[in-house]
């Protein structure tokens, strides 16, 4: 116990995500209503009026909380709510954001109690990897804060009435304000996708207003989309509180960052490609190949910060977490495409990037399209995902992701192999997790991309992309460009 009698323990986080009108608000009106646990809330709302810090608060503060029969209609008395000033966590400087924790544990404090949790509402638009970022960047530099709070789960609320029409967009967020104000021109179905992935639990809200079919269709991309979460289709928000905002909780993907939750996706697909492998051979056996997850960050900056605070091994998580049976009935497969080769460029975009299915790809000329893509053995994907090696870069790690009519590749930082070593983590453990991903004189470079999809013909796209690697002779020539030994 502290001297002022409230006891000093790390207060856990739940962040809400999910594009506005999904259902995060009366989500968190479900939990307040029904939780006899002590929460404080975080709103986010980049709208100039923030209705949702209203609605959370209650507005008949003269009721007291209650009408003649003792049922609570108002949450005033059930939470303490603050907003955040700019109105979003992402867009935030991490010291904006923590200071609104500061500012409601300092509330806390001075009612003499501590809260079993943590509420941080999102706005609309908001990027959940990018505040899981800010909570591992500042547990690396050793913020006071982490000893205080500490990110917990991450739920996500989907629209199930929307999400078809969502997935399918080519507009980018700005264009569609409905979503949330203050979006950029990141594509919708971009933003929709890490929503998704970047979670916890994924809340399918709305399905009253869908048949069981189309909810179950919904409920086995969902679990293809991010094997690592549980999905719970539900209504109106009304959800089990305990199973998200329990002290039991149980939570993989916020104790990740970008590198470890990859590998959990890579573990994940391993598992589900060999189950459905074992069950087209009709074995009884299941022999799944499991790698060991260790986390590693590549910042956009090429700065590099090591989190090793999830100790489990995120391949075994991974496979517990996978739910086959729904993808499989609505024959969504996945695999990883594994290579020790890196993609020769320009062939690459002829073979490869130009026979991408989406209307926005960034890698590719418009005029350079093909105006027949029934021919691309990728056209059956639904998602793709994953870190790729160019030979026009020995040091640059670059990151593939394809989501409905979105396609781009992205500069994800160095590969390990390419920093000095004196900037590697000092401890063993982490030292030898890095050391594991390495093969041969090429380190951990790698071509590593997961493809998720319906009917795909595993086969003919990897022949497709293995047309764009590197031959023995160009390898040659690559080893004397960059004196490879």
């Amino acid at each position: 116990m502290s001297g002022d009698g409230v006891e000093a323990r790390s207060v856990p986080v739940s962040m809400l995500s999910g594009f506005l009108g999904a259902g995060k608000t009366t989500l968190l009106r479900h939990l307040l209503q029904q939780s006899d646990l002590k929460i404080g809330c975080i709103v986010n709302d980049v709208a100039s009026v923030n209705i949702d810090a209203k609605l959370i608060r209650g507005t008949d503060k003269s009721s007291g909380g209650g009408d003649e029969s003792g049922k609570k209609n108002s949450t005033a008395d059930l939470t303490d709510t603050i907003e955040l000033a700019n109105g979003c966590a992402c867009c935030s400087i991490a010291d904006e954001l923590f200071d609104s924790f500061e500012n409601l544990l300092n509330i806390a404090k001075k009612r003499g109690i501590v809260y079993d949790r943590i509420v941080l509402e999102n706005s609309g638009v908001a990027e959940p990897q990018n505040i899981r970022d800010q909570f591992n960047d500042a547990r690396a530099v050793g913020h006071p804060l982490v000893e205080k709070v500490h990110l917990d789960t991450l739920v996500t609320v989907v629209d199930s009435a929307t999400f078809i029409k969502d997935y399918s967009s080519k507009a980018p967020v700005a264009a569609r304000p409905e979503l949330g104000e203050g979006g950029g021109m990141r594509p919708v179905v971009d933003l929709l996708v890490e929503q998704i992935e970047c979670a916890d639990f994924i809340l399918l809200n709305k399905c009253d207003l869908l048949d069981e079919k189309t909810v179950e269709s919904l409920e086995a991309i969902m679990t293809s989309l991010n094997p690592l979460a549980r999905v719970i289709p539900c209504e109106h928000g009304n959800v089990e509180i305990d199973e998200m905002f329990g002290r039991e909780a149980a939570a993989l993907v916020s104790a990740l960052n970008t590198e470890a939750h990859h590998r959990g996706s890579v573990a994940a697909a391993k598992a589900a490609h060999d189950e459905k492998k074992n069950e087209h051979h009709h074995e009884h056996h299941h022999e799944h190949h499991h790698e060991h997850h260790h986390e590693h960050h590549h910042d956009h900056d090429h700065k590099h910060h090591h989190h090793h605070h999830h100790d489990d091994d995120c391949s075994e998580c991974a496979s517990k977490r996978q739910k086959t049976t729904a993808a499989s009935r609505f024959g969504i497969v996945s695999f990883v495409y594994e290579r020790r080769k890196p993609f020769h460029p320009q062939r690459l975009k002829d073979l490869v990037l130009r026979w991408m299915p989406v209307t926005h790809n960034k890698e590719v000329e418009k005029h350079d399209m093909p105006d027949d893509l029934s021919e691309s053995p990728i056209k059956t994907v639904l998602r793709s995902k994953g870190f790729m090696w160019i030979s026009n870069s020995h040091s640059t790690a670059f990151y593939w992701s394809h989501a409905g009519q979105h396609f781009e590749i992205r500069d994800e930082g160095e590969w390990w192999a390419a920093v000095p070593e004196n900037e590697w983590p000092e401890d063993e453990a982490p030292k030898q997790s890095i050391l594991a991903d390495f093969d041969g004189v090429y380190g951990d470079r790698r071509q590593e991309i997961v493809f998720i999809g319906a009917g795909m013909d595993e086969e003919a796209i990897c022949k497709q992309l293995d047309s764009a690697l590197l031959t023995d002779e160009e390898m040659g020539q690559y080893n004397t460009q960059y004196n490879v030994k």
